[in-house]
């Protein structure tokens, strides 16, 4: 049986075996197509093994076959026929069971049709919810992704699919319908050569699972086996006589369709990028019914807890269908997640913990954030009626049982600012004491997306007030000084994490994700968030960064309960590529365009080397750390490209356009969706000259150049009119119009660089170079080498160096750095022993001498230090000297310190050399 682009081979030797599936040529079938049952205590029924060989007819593009399979319990007669068009071959299968007296009549495990699929597939896409089951590409390693194990499988109550191999281009749709039944369908792997996929069909409505239910929570995992290689749905009665038909159509389809990005300029590598964002980022897509989930098909769960996250996935992946399903999925936890008393059940993982993690405080504030950006993604005011009474009661609960009346702050339930209890939010390897900074980050969200609802879609002022007075006193209260009642540390450029019930703000660690999200959500002004995107940066810097970490200073071990050490452990500065996107959405917010494309192209890369596959972070040297398997929030910088750099946003009421580009990527073209009706296309001339094509008349299309000076007044000149707009408090120039068709817009005399860094810092002259001592203790985690690695922070297996242990504490130990060649030096600055920030100064001598050299011959002192103090906070001690052209530096102790064990050493995680 042959089509333009497909054929197929039927075998009815003894057999009803489709053998032989091809798509432009290329051979997709290893164990063939075939039927197959199993009931209750019987051996399975296969159409592979008949007793005789089935009737076929042949007529013009019409082939049919019939056969009978028979057990001790059921006799099953069914009927195939084929017919062949110039687009696809489709597939008729009827089925009609006769049961013996006395049967079950119940069937465990329905495979109407079975197919063995080679493993030559990529990635399975689905249709009708836009999720991607990922097999194995050229990243992953082919099949080195999901269904590899033989304890793989996976069920989905769809029956709609496109299978898609990267090589060759080729896309095969397989799609299957039934009137008055459902279908499921079932993936598995064996250990064999076969990709399993099969057809479950059952005369009920919905579907139960093997294991658990939707009010415990369990449907996630009910959707995988998670290492069990169990069924997933429970069997189905099956009455005597029953008549089931499928109809199946396999057809070709358009590779490029399914990975097209648009024009993208200054993205290194589009088509990796593009499997980033459609292989990887669609996998968290759970089923039709329930949307996206954080961490993948082999760590099966989700909740309210992770939505920022997943939300930011399905805005950039702009796909109808999978906006649908999370809308559904935030249906699914109004009604089986949340308490009597309002609160989100905080989340929902693995077949032996359904719901539970109650005490997670963020999940009421994220599932609240949620429900307002997917109502923008797809403005049903029908559905944001159905949810509201839902986040008012979540919102609610947080403002009647954790509302601290007296400072204007929202707090968890801990109440000592030395507890240790832990998972209180989604950083929930910290002991979080009391009020946190990201939890109030996103009360603050949810409180001014709801007053923005309440006020505008609904008319109930009164409560669009209460939410307001909340968030601007929170707002207020978040800002003051460290000690003073807020968050904010002046040390450090940026805002603590917690604060515990004495008014100690703890964790100063510079974190990454709470700093980016003051910016983005509007809680940092417009001075205080260029001071901590400065910050950011000159991190990024010291540390040769090419990926944003969680926190650039160690946690310490009395915050967290991991066993962990900085940065490799889970959520103590450890690299997780979802934060690429966190940067650009902050980035966006001022107008800072320099570190966006950069991240983003660092992160496609690392993608490149095991498409993320195994992981869900890694170290600073980007090496993988084994721990949940994936989490698919990772590709939210691929998305973010489109939503926080090009900027092209749905809103309830149009479409924004807040382009937010780097001079690279001027002449991109993109099209993408907006709502389920309208497209739009917008070509970026410049970071100030776009052209947008939207399809509706009526909707809105707004710009916004962010970047600009506040107060200042600019022409935005559209077709040739030209019109006035003065940019807002935090620089962006606004312009609104309405009309369908192709308006070239630009901002006229505008800032087109926005905000810029500060100059690139000084580099440290020591970086990577050869360091010699007086002695060398090498032994794990101690080598010499590690004093110059640009890890300034002892990590696992490179704490830096010390020298061999002494009794005597007068003795002398030095270290030398030879910097490669003679160079300007005016600081030096070294940084004490201080990993996991267990022991900070641990070893650091008393009493030292710094001395510089051109030759490693003639030495001058440069610095000079006795009873020096011990440096417990285990940061940099600076030394400036007078400018001096030397090539070696030598730091000499002359004094050393004691360690816990009476031992003396002199010891430094990092020695770093400048000319500032």
């Amino acid at each position: 049986m042959t089509s333009p682009r497909l054929s197929m081979v039927l075998d009815t030797d003894h057999r009803a075996l489709v053998s032989s599936l091809r798509i432009d040529g290329v051979e997709v079938l290893d164990a063939g197509m075939f039927s197959a049952l199993q009931v209750a205590d019987g051996d399975g029924l296969d159409s592979r093994h008949l007793d005789t060989s089935p009737a076929v007819s042949v007529h013009g593009a019409t082939v049919s076959t019939s056969f009978t399979q028979s057990d001790d319990d059921v006799s099953v007669a069914e009927t195939w026929k084929f017919v062949v068009t110039r687009a696809s071959i489709k597939l008729h299968v009827e089925r009609v069971y006769t049961w013996a007296d006395g049967a079950a009549r119940t069937v465990d495990h329905n495979g109407q049709l079975t197919i063995g699929w080679a493993r030559t597939w990529d990635a399975i896409r689905r249709p009708d919810d836009g999720g991607t089951i990922p097999l194995g590409n050229d990243y992953t390693g082919k099949n080195g992704f999901y269904l590899n194990d033989p304890t793989d499988r996976y069920g989905v109550e769809e029956s709609r699919f496109v299978m898609l191999r990267q090589a060759g281009g080729l896309a095969l749709g397989v799609d299957a319908t039934s009137q008055g039944r459902s279908l499921a369908t079932e993936f598995s792997y064996d250990g064999g050569q076969s990709t399993w996929q099969e057809t479950q069909v059952s005369a009920e409505p919905s579907w139960s699972y093997t294991a658990g239910d939707k009010d415990s929570g369990y449907v996630y995992g009910g959707h995988s086996s998670d290492g069990t290689d169990a069924y997933i749905y429970s069997p189905v009665a099956v009455g005597q006589g029953q008549d089931d038909v499928v109809d199946y159509t396999f057809s070709g389809k358009d590779y490029d369709w399914y990975y097209d990005v648009g024009t993208l300029h200054g993205v290194t590598d589009t088509s990796a990028f593009s499997s980033l964002l459609n292989d990887f980022g669609r996998s968290g897509v759970i089923d039709k019914d329930y949307g996206m989930s954080t961490v993948g098909l082999k760590y099966p769960g989700v909740g309210p807890y992770d939505m920022i996250y997943a939300d930011r996935t399905v805005l950039g992946l702009d796909d109808p269908e999978v906006t649908a399903s999370h809308q559904r999925l935030l249906e699914y936890f109004r009604d089986h997640a949340q308490r009597e008393d309002g609160h989100m059940k905080g989340r929902t993982y693995h077949r032996d913990h359904t719901w539970g993690d109650s005490s997670l405080f963020d999940a009421d504030p994220a599932y609240a954030l949620s429900v307002a950006q997917m109502y923008d993604a797809q403005p049903d005011r029908a559905w944001l009626a159905g949810m509201r009474d839902s986040v008012q009661r979540s919102l609610g609960f947080m403002i009647s049982d954790y509302y601290d009346e007296a400072d204007g702050l929202f707090h968890n339930d801990v109440t000592s600012c030395t507890s240790t209890k832990g998972a209180r939010e989604w950083s929930d390897a910290y002991f979080v004491r009391y009020e946190s900074a990201y939890v109030n980050e996103q009360m603050y969200a949810a409180l001014t997306a709801w007053a923005d609802l309440e006020r505008d879609v609904f008319g109930d002022a009164a409560t669009a007030q209460q939410y307001s007075d909340l968030a601007a006193r929170l707002k207020a209260a978040f800002n003051e000084d460290a000690g003073e009642g807020g968050f904010w540390d002046a040390g450090t450029n940026s805002y603590g994490y917690w604060q515990c019930p004495d008014g100690t703000v703890q964790a100063r660690i510079q974190h990454t994700q709470v700093n980016l999200q003051a910016i983005y959500y509007g809680i940092a002004d417009l001075d205080r968030s260029h001071t901590i995107l400065d910050a950011i940066d000159q991190n990024m810097q010291r540390f040769h960064l090419p990926m944003l970490p969680l926190n650039f200073t160690p946690l310490g071990r009395s915050y967290e309960w991991s066993g962990d050490h900085f940065p490799t452990g889970l959520e103590d500065g450890a690299i997780y590529p979802m934060m690429t996107e966190e940067y650009m959405r902050a980035a966006a917010t001022v107008g800072e365009r320099g570190r966006s494309l950069d991240y983003l192209n660092n992160t496609v890369d690392r993608y490149t080397w095991d498409g993320f596959n195994g992981w869900s972070f890694v170290d600073w040297d980007l090496g993988e750390h084994t721990s949940e398997a994936w989490f698919p929030s990772n590709a939210n910088g691929a998305g973010g490209l489109y939503t926080e750099v090009l900027g092209i946003q749905p809103t309830a009421e149009g479409v924004t356009v807040a382009p937010n580009i780097p001079t690279a990527m001027d002449g991109t073209s993109v099209t993408r969706a907006v709502h389920d009706t309208d497209t739009v296309t917008v070509t970026y001339r410049d970071e100030l000259h776009q052209v947008v094509d939207f399809s509706s008349d009526v909707e809105p299309v707004t710009l916004s150049w962010s970047g600009q000076e506040p107060g200042a007044r600019y022409r935005v000149v559209d077709n040739g009119v030209a019109s006035t707009v003065t940019a807002d408090e935090r620089g962006r120039a606004v312009y609104t119009y309405t009309g369908a068709g192709e308006h070239d817009v630009r901002l006229v005399g505008g800032d087109a660089a926005g905000y810029q860094l500060p100059a690139p810092q000084a580099p440290d002259l020591a970086w990577k170079k050869t360091a010699t001592a007086s002695s060398s203790w090498e032994q794990d985690p101690w080598q010499i080498a590690s004093v110059t690695d640009g890890q300034p922070y002892s990590v696992d297996h490179a704490n830096g160096w010390s020298s061999d242990s002494q009794t005597d504490a007068d003795h002398t130990e030095w270290l030398q750095v030879d910097l490669g060649a003679i160079r300007t030096i005016n600081t030096v600055t070294l940084w004490p022993q201080n990993f996991d920030m267990q022991k900070p100064g641990t070893d650091f001598p008393i009493d030292f001498t710094i001395e510089v050299s051109p030759d490693g011959t003639s030495w001058t002192t440069v610095a000079d230090r006795t009873d020096y103090p011990k440096p417990t906070e285990g940061g940099p001690q600076d030394f400036g000297v007078d400018a001096t052209d030397a090539r070696y530096v030598r730091i000499t102790g002359t004094r050393l310190r004691a360690d816990e064990n009476g031992e003396y050493r002199m010891q430094l995680a990092e020695v770093e050399v400048f000319d500032r």
